[in-house]
């Protein structure tokens, strides 16, 4: 029994107080992979309501300080490791840089200046006018219907079949994919990601305690061989893929590959997990293919996100899944904040109807397209030649770039952040600290004259890894 005692009285909510005292413990008392007590038996223990042990258990997962077992119960993880706040490289390892700075080459999200203030202003009014106090009301867990039947209408014009059961709306592509994590993923469940992928996917899954199977990314998709020869000897729950200008590499799938992957997954019967973010952003004149448009099999579960295109902060993606998935997704939506905010989700539902998502993404793609040729050129006209773009892109908000073999991106970006630069470095893409000689340079967060200067800037101090930058605010990295 686990001796604890709690302060009503304290100014601290009850359950911030649990997870000190059992973050303390798990630090200095509790072996690895010992069994926590049930969440009831604790909060009898305690004297606590369950939903606060809960609160307490789910701070100390995400933290990876313990694992769930499906069924089992929670358990003190074997590599239990305590975040720190005070340093920046801690920071960074933890999905946050520093934004303060003049040159943002980091952040996948546009900047405040390009989002539809007036349109959407607009839509939340004419919504106000319509549904006066409805539109504060909880929404059903599967999202609001009209709303739904929108989406529906989005993706048949992309050649997209679903039926409305098969549509949940979620707040973000980050809760989808941490949701379906804790559909799929018990302790070890064997996965396979693209190689380097991205960041907040691997957090969601390295919290599931998965056995992460990383496959090299190549110039139109990932090494399917690879994984063949991976899948002939074991078995996946899924595959997580970004199949246009994906994270971060830039790289957009070829048709070819899509089918052979697909043909792959019924095979060796797996699902694929699509997360589709940047597909509306293509830089030539032909629309590129989700994977999704090609499955006929229903083994693809389609995550969409506006995100890059629209207002990060809005919080609205949603997931089209197979219906025989869906009590259980509702399950764990509920579980994890009931349902996605009711006005938010009628306001985007008007903006669609309107025509408005249709304009505002038109006039995004030809701004980007304007940054992403300005960038290239900079690139290949001024930064040393030893520094490669490894992929040719035609789309998307980034480029992979590549250092000589012996060369530290994240000392570099130590240097540079100095300087009033900061970029993605390689390592943080990647499950076992690969790419060290790797960064990734975003577009989305800068205007023409920062990505002259940030380019100059970084050719300018290229040779120089030396000094450390003092790190004091952060933003979630993406």
């Amino acid at each position: 029994m686990l001796k604890i005692k709690l302060k009503e009285e304290s100014n601290s909510a009850l359950y911030l107080q649990l997870y000190k005292e059992l973050k303390k413990k798990i630090k200095s008392e509790l072996e690895s992979d010992t069994k926590l007590p049930p969440i009831r038996k604790l909060a009898d223990d305690v004297g606590v309501n369950p939903a606060t042990v809960v609160k307490a258990y789910d701070m100390l997962a995400d933290e990876e300080l313990i694992y769930k077992k499906v069924g089992s119960g929670s358990f003190v993880a074997p590599d239990r490791k305590i975040i720190k706040s005070e340093n920046g490289e801690d920071m960074l390892k933890h999905g946050q840089i520093k934004l303060s700075e003049s040159i943002n080459f980091a952040s996948a999200a546009p900047s405040t200046d390009l989002f539809p203030v007036e349109d959407f202003k607009y839509a939340i009014n004419q919504v106000l006018e319509r549904d006066q106090g409805e539109a504060f009301s909880y929404q059903k867990s599967q999202g609001f219907l009209p709303l739904r039947k929108s989406i529906r209408k989005y993706l048949t014009k992309r050649g997209i079949d679903s039926s409305l059961n098969q549509i949940q709306v979620v707040s973000g592509a980050q809760q989808a994919i941490d949701i379906i994590s804790k559909i799929f993923l018990d302790y070890k469940d064997q996965i396979i990601v693209e190689d380097p992928t991205y960041f907040g996917a691997l957090q969601a899954f390295k919290s599931r305690k998965a056995d992460i199977k990383c496959v090299k990314m190549e110039e139109d998709g990932a090494d399917l061989e690879e994984m063949e020869s991976y899948l002939k000897k074991n078995k996946i729950k899924f595959f997580f893929t970004m199949q246009n200008f994906q994270n971060p590499t830039g790289v957009n799938w070829s048709q070819e590959k899509q089918l052979q992957l697909l043909e792959l997954a019924r095979k060796y019967d797996f699902y694929i997990i699509e997360d589709d973010i940047l597909s509306d952003l293509y830089y030539n004149q032909n629309r590129v293919n989700n994977l999704k448009e090609l499955d006929d099999q229903g083994r693809v579960i389609y995550i969409k996100s506006f995100s890059k295109v629209f207002m990060p902060g809005l919080r609205l993606a949603f997931i089209v899944l197979p219906e025989t998935l869906l009590p259980e997704m509702l399950e764990a939506k509920y579980a994890t904040d009931i349902s996605s905010g009711g006005l938010t989700q009628r306001a985007f539902d008007y903006y669609i109807r309107e025509g408005l998502l249709d304009k505002h993404i038109s006039l995004q793609r030809n701004l980007f397209k304007k940054r992403y040729k300005l960038m290239k050129n900079q690139i290949i006209n001024n930064l040393p030649n030893e520094i490669k773009i490894t992929f040719e892109i035609t789309g998307g908000l980034y480029f992979w770039l590549k250092l000589p073999e012996k060369q530290d991106a994240q000392k570099l970006y130590e240097k540079v952040a100095q300087k009033g630069l900061v970029f993605s470095p390689g390592y943080l893409f990647s499950n076992n600290n690969r790419y060290s000689n790797y960064f990734r340079l975003s577009f989305a967060a800068v205007d023409d004259k920062q990505i002259v200067r940030g380019i100059t800037l970084l050719r300018d101090i290229y040779n120089e890894f030396r000094g450390t930058a003092k790190n004091d605010d952060y933003s979630p990295l993406l």
